[in-house]
């Protein structure tokens, strides 16, 4: 396994992590708060979660067969994913 995998395997696993922090954060509030938005966003980032999980499986897969000219196109595409949701996160903190 190269590099460049192990690199987009952390990538998308800290994206899980960080939705998985969204996730337990809006349930809080769901709880406190019972709002419909709430609720949304715990679905949104449910199924968030889900695409992380499988995309770690997957890039896990393909480290064995592909080589790096396929995995650094996905480490940007990863690595945008994490900024997109940073940029939520503080979005729908305010």
């Amino acid at each position: 396994m190269e590099l460049f995998w192990i690199s987009d395997m952390a990538i998308a696993a800290f994206e899980l992590i960080a939705l998985a922090v969204l996730l337990v954060y809006y349930v809080g509030y769901y709880r406190h708060l019972h709002a419909r938005v709430y609720s949304q966003i715990i679905g949104f980032s449910s199924i968030f979660i889900l695409q992380s999980g499988i995309t770690v499986y997957i890039y896990y897969y393909f480290s064995h067969f592909l080589g790096p000219d396929v995995a650094i196109p996905l480490m940007f595409i990863s690595l945008l994913g994490v900024a997109g949701i940073i940029m939520l996160f503080n979005f729908l903190r305010q």
